[in-house]
């Protein structure tokens, strides 16, 4: 009785590890938005069609046809993440057309482009691109960001995007996962003897 015991504690020892290794390694904010101020705008962003609204918690656009910003982020460390997610409210005018793109660009000017085209519903967004689909981008390094709206087959219909966050995410469930695995494997070994 007392050897599962020992067994026991030592499985939830390491289990406990490995929930706090997972909690340490939390998500990258590249940018929240708050009062957020852009380096340059383009296309319809920088002109009078645009209404831009940097708030204490969110950064809005309100035009037509496609539009961008660029963004000097500086040393943005997104070592282990495997997802790149941008949090976003989107509306418009009947028969809009929303098209949100994120650009992360490295410390050598290498591109990773994530974009989600054809959003017709108005609505808060989370969306995710794959990390794994850019292998040439540096994460440990992302120096500036690039977002963009395509509005596709409606140039002249008026959209409203409000950006809330902008992060890299990590997958520490497979870490966990990996690690009870080999606890498993330790304690059927040690069992088998």
């Amino acid at each position: 009785m007392k050897r599962n015991i020992k067994w026991l504690t030592a499985v939830m020892a390491i289990a406990g590890a490995l929930a706090t290794a997972n909690w340490a390694w939390a998500d990258v904010t590249i940018d929240n938005f708050h009062n957020f101020t852009a380096n340059a705008l383009y296309g319809s962003w920088a002109t009078p069609a645009a209404t831009i609204t940097s708030g204490p918690t969110s950064w809005e656009v309100s035009s037509i046809g496609y539009g961008s910003l660029w963004k000097y982020e500086g040393d943005i460390n997104g070592s282990g993440a495997t997802r790149v997610q941008l949090t976003i409210d989107i509306t418009g005018d009947p028969g809009f057309i929303a098209g949100p793109i994120v650009d992360l660009v490295d410390n050598n000017g290498a591109w990773a482009t994530f974009a989600w085209y054809g959003i017709t519903t108005p609505g808060s967004y989370v969306l995710t691109g794959d990390l794994s689909t850019t292998p040439w981008i540096n994460i440990a390094d992302i120096q500036h960001i690039h977002l963009e709206c395509d509005p596709g087959a409606a140039p002249t219909v008026m959209y409203d995007l409000t950006f809330r966050d902008l992060s890299l995410i990590p997958e520490p469930a497979s870490l966990t996962l990996v690690g009870l695995g080999v606890a498993a494997l330790v304690i059927a070994r040690r069992r088998a003897r």
